[in-house]
């Protein structure tokens, strides 16, 4: 490090009564670097959450760069693979930081993408939380550990209001998609039809459908035919090709396929095995 480089490092041993409270602060700080200190590296094993003060800072994380301005909010898991130091663009970065521990903390990681996209863009509401973590470590009594499982709470908080609302918008239009397949099961469905009814291209509806689900629009279709197949066939005497048809198949022979496919059955078998 040069001398441009400060560092003010509180570190924090929980209690024995730690573990009655769901986040912890193991270690707290303010930093200053210049672009000339080089990047930090070293892997802790640990969430970490940076709130850039001044200046600009350079995160790099799975081989993507990304630049962090002031009031902007970092969250690193330090287990990964990852790089920060101050932007080749700025004189100093100045940022204050916690490194956390928790339950719950990598799944909410993973559902706010932040593998993907590290940085958040902030509220006034960060800074407040991250001078207290250090005032606490610094002046540490009986009720640390409880009042900083209270900061991580109200941190992550403030992280989820900023990028949940837009995970909530992806999550209502596959919410919306599906309800228009399940109200026109037995249309001739394209995926075009269904991006257009998602408002996404082909390729983010692939992506997001898969991360809700678990699997493609068009199985997850699919399987939904075969549900309401189950059900007709239960329900009714209809024949199998009239069946078919309420289900999307013009095609007898495909519908009877994909049943077996995925019931373990003929249709026709399937009926008996129900008493029909």
């Amino acid at each position: 490090m040069t001398e441009t480089h400060r560092d003010e490092i509180l570190f924090h041993t929980p209690g024995r009564h730690a573990e009655a409270y769901p986040y912890k602060i193991l270690v707290a700080g303010r930093t200053r670097f210049t672009a000339r200190d080089g990047l930090v590296t070293r892997r802790f094993h640990h969430h970490t959450l940076i709130l850039t003060i001044s200046g600009r800072g350079l995160i790099e994380v799975a081989g993507q760069r990304f630049a962090a301005g002031a009031g902007s909010v970092v969250w690193l898991d330090t287990a990964m693979q990852y790089a920060h130091g101050c932007h080749a663009d700025a004189d100093h970065w100045l940022y204050l930081w916690m490194s956390i521990d928790g339950h719950g903390l990598d799944a909410v990681f993973a559902f706010l993408r932040v593998g993907q996209s590290p940085v958040f863009a902030g509220s006034g509401g960060a800074e407040p939380l991250f001078e207290q973590a250090l005032d606490m470590l610094g002046h540490r009594s009986q009720t640390t550990d409880a009042l900083s499982s209270t900061v991580v709470s109200q941190a992550i908080a403030l992280l989820v209001a900023e990028r949940g609302e837009q995970e909530e918008d992806s999550g209502e239009r596959i919410q919306r998609l599906m309800r228009a397949l399940r109200a026109d099961i037995a249309r001739n469905w394209q995926i075009e039809d269904m991006a257009d009814i998602s408002s996404l291209s082909a390729s983010q509806l692939h992506r997001q459908f898969r991360q809700k689900t678990g699997t493609t629009p068009m199985d997850w279709m699919r399987h939904e035919r075969m549900n309401l197949a189950k059900r007709l066939l239960t329900e009714s005497d209809a024949k199998i090709s009239a069946v078919a048809l309420s289900c999307g198949y013009g095609d007898p022979y495909h519908f009877s396929r994909d049943f077996r496919r995925i019931a373990g059955q003929s249709p026709s078998e399937f009926r008996r095995a129900q008493g029909q």
